[in-house]
């Protein structure tokens, strides 16, 4: 029986079109228009990449924790501390004062930020090395293993959270009050490091806080024979701990005809989190010759069906029988939404 493609591109419906030639979204997006006009929604309220994922795994969630998010930190952690439940994942952010709240923005990994953030983290590194430790992990992205307390689990990824008020995750630490002291501390030591003083001078945001993510147990049963096509490292790496399958996105057209499979592209949401939309339309170019184009070939030749889950209020179904819905008119991202629940 063929099996079902779930495919993961967080941030698509929410594009800023101006930034794009009329004629790339019209007639340069042939694969993304026909699944436009031909899917189906369905409603979803799976908003972040860890309840995205979730879902494409079957992952139950308890329900004391609705907002759990995806144990990535263990799959990232050397195979001697992956049964440790005191790993989160974290990055280096900016908290921008915005009214009553302070909104989470990206720092950009450019070499000077790189450098600035490398000198920060070190500090805090042995001026904390009784409460954790701390190793790097990629550029810019470091592993924290606490010492005194389990990690907490509501934080999600990044990517679902730059751009946001910080609040209700600082709320939801107060109910940690081990967590939620230490992190008042490190806030502390960050606003008053040198390096943050040096960056105002030279006109960058301060490194005035940090994102932590990734928290709990890897799951102990899941559906090993569930294909995985993603570039993101640290979605890789958890795949892999899984024991999933894993494969590049450049290898869709090998796509067995029985396999289900998890394709996950998260550049958009990338580039929109960043601000970098400079690129947009050559990604979208990309997402459409390389990735959608070999998917729905596969939808074609070998009968399965597609899942399109964008992070937005409903999930496009595509159906090996939707080719017959001629009548449905042309959609792009332009018209869309609009298309009519149930049509």
């Amino acid at each position: 029986m063929p099996g079902k493609i779930q495919l993961v591109l967080p941030g698509l419906f929410d594009l800023p079109l101006f930034e794009l030639t009329p004629g790339l979204i019209a007639d340069e997006l042939p694969a993304l228009n026909r699944i436009l006009r031909l899917a189906s929604p369905r409603p979803n309220l799976a908003f972040s990449i860890d309840a995205i994922l979730r879902q494409v795994l079957a992952l139950e969630v308890p329900v004391e924790e609705p907002a759990l998010g995806l144990p990535l930190a263990q799959a990232c952690a050397p195979r001697s501390q992956r049964q440790s439940s005191r790993l989160l994942l974290f990055q280096a952010v900016h908290l921008r004062p915005d009214l009553q709240s302070a909104i989470i923005a990206p720092i950009q990994h450019s070499d000077e930020d790189l450098n600035d953030i490398n000198i920060i983290i070190n500090d805090l590194k042995e001026l904390f090395k009784v409460d954790c430790d701390i190793m790097v992990i990629d550029k810019g992205l470091f592993l924290m293993d606490l010492k005194l307390f389990d990690a907490p689990l509501h934080y999600p990824h990044i990517l679902s959270v730059l751009g946001k008020v910080a609040n209700p995750y600082i709320e939801q630490s107060r109910q940690h009050l081990g967590w939620y002291k230490l992190l008042n501390e490190m806030q502390m030591f960050l606003h008053q490091h040198e390096v943050n003083q040096q960056r105002a001078q030279r006109g960058l945001l301060p490194i005035n806080s940090l994102w932590f993510w990734g928290g709990g147990n890897l799951p102990e049963k899941i559906d090993a024979s569930l294909a995985w096509y993603c570039d993101d490292s640290v979605l890789n790496q958890f795949a892999v701990s899984l024991d999933l399958p894993t494969a590049s996105l450049d290898d869709l057209a090998s796509l067995e005809q029985s396999s289900a499979a998890a394709v996950i592209d998260l550049r958009l949401l990338e580039l929109l989190k960043t601000g970098a939309t400079t690129g947009l339309g050559q990604v979208l170019l990309d997402i459409d010759n390389r990735l959608l184009q070999p998917l729905l070939r596969a939808v074609e030749r070998d009968r399965k069906s597609l899942c399109l889950r964008a992070g937005y209020e409903f999930d496009l179904e595509l159906a090996p029988s939707a080719a017959l819905k001629f009548w449905r008119r042309p959609r792009t991202l332009a018209t869309w939404p609009g298309q009519e629940q149930g049509s």
